[in-house]
């Protein structure tokens, strides 16, 4: 696996475990990010020799997310940045057996989501 495949995948596990998490806990607003990619940051430019978007980008869009009522009614969704609105995430997040699977796997290497 490339870094680029590891990479998605690993944001989509982040997903995941976001969705599943909403479901854990139905009184906390969780929303799923991205917030920008290939920001200027150390990890893109290193392992990708560049950048897309400023990382302010992301701060930004991070800091409205956390800070502003009118995010509330959003729980459980995905927020693209990239996009500028709340769209799908790609299918397999909203899968419920890959959730679950991922579930089991953290579960069984001893972390808990």
């Amino acid at each position: 696996m490339g870094k680029s495949e590891s990479y998605t995948q690993s944001k989509l596990a982040l997903t995941l475990w976001s969705f599943n998490f909403v479901k854990q806990h139905p009184n906390i607003t969780t929303i799923a990010v991205n917030p920008g990619s290939l920001s200027n940051t150390k990890m893109a430019n290193e392992t990708y020799g560049q950048h897309w978007s400023p990382s302010e980008k992301g701060v930004n869009i991070l800091y409205s997310l956390a800070l502003y009522t009118a995010h509330d009614n959003e729980s459980g969704s995905y927020f693209d940045n990239d996009k500028g609105g709340y769209t799908n995430e790609h299918p397999d997040a909203y899968n419920t057996n890959k959730i679950d699977f991922l579930t089991s796997i953290t579960k069984e290497i001893g972390l808990t989501i």
